[in-house]
């Protein structure tokens, strides 16, 4: 059992530390204060007049802009 758990950590070690070192720009983008960053509103449904861009927290939230 502890050879399986050192090679458990041997392999999170090889393989996940050093992608999160390498790209620390994915996972970590806030974009509901991308969306208000861009004059956007994060909604559940945008408005005739508004033009619907990305996903702001979840699925179910539409970051809207103002034709």
């Amino acid at each position: 059992m502890k050879i399986h758990l050192f090679f458990f950590i041997l392999l999170f070690g090889v393989t996940i530390l050093p992608a999160r070192k390498k790209f620390p720009q994915y996972g970590s983008v806030d974009m509901r204060r991308e969306c208000v960053k861009g004059n956007g509103r994060c909604k559940t449904q945008c408005h005739a007049s508004e033009v619907r861009i990305a996903y702001c927290i979840r699925p179910g939230s539409l970051c809207c802009l103002q034709k």
